[in-house]
């Protein structure tokens, strides 16, 4: 880790990163000091409780968040996946759950990935995994059908139903271990309540969601 960060520090040096949201010289970590500023960060506390299910949500879903996710969903900015993983491990450690987890989240459905030419939860999941040392779990849970993204659906619980299937193979390995499930934005909440129905239903009871960011 220290002769990473070695190399990294002399990198930019050589190739003076600039933010990836104003463009100016960043600071660190891929932002300046005035976009971190808008980030705004929201209580350790669960914002919701889904069939005794804990939620959190680190930030608001606006200035530098807003961002940031945006340009890694919709402008290829791979780079932002690194900047809001550090953002969620900073607010997860706030959590002090003290626990072992293995990571999942919302998988995208293959023709989103294919056009996009990459998943974008799968980037920030493995960001996440390095910072926390969680293992990532892509075999658990799978989007099974096409929906439309959720904020262009009327009803979204409805848009989203049925969408997941989890593995039951490789269900039975973690049933006794502590899942956490980690997505980007939650609004209404039906993402994640559709995947802990999915993980009740096989057995995994042990769950906690943490997302980047919610909506107010």
């Amino acid at each position: 880790m220290f002769f990473e960060n070695c190399i990294t520090s002399f990198l930019n040096l050589i190739y003076k990163q600039n933010c990836l949201i104003c463009n100016c010289a960043k600071v660190d970590n891929f932002l300046c000091k005035t976009c971190l500023k808008d980030v705004h960060n929201l209580s350790s506390f669960a914002h919701r409780v889904y069939k005794n299910i804990p939620i959190y949500s680190a930030y608001i879903y606006s200035g530098s968040i807003k961002k940031l996710i945006q340009l890694l969903k919709f402008s290829h900015k791979k780079q932002a996946s690194k900047v809001l993983s550090q953002l969620l491990f900073d607010y997860f450690k706030k959590l002090d759950l003290n626990k072992d987890f293995i990571i999942i989240y919302p998988n995208t459905y293959f023709i989103k990935s294919f056009s996009r030419g990459y998943n974008y939860m799968y980037l920030l999941a493995l960001e996440f995994s390095k910072l926390t040392g969680f293992k990532v779990e892509k075999n658990l849970i799978k989007k099974i059908k096409y929906t439309k993204p959720q904020y262009l659906a009327k009803n979204r619980h409805k848009n989203i139903e049925g969408s997941f299937k989890i593995n039951k193979k490789t269900a039975q390995k973690y049933k006794d271990k502590n899942i956490l499930i980690i997505d980007d934005i939650t609004t209404s909440g039906a993402t994640l309540e559709e995947i802990i129905n999915c993980c009740l239903d096989n057995n995994l009871n042990s769950l906690i969601c943490l997302t980047i960011s919610k909506t107010v």
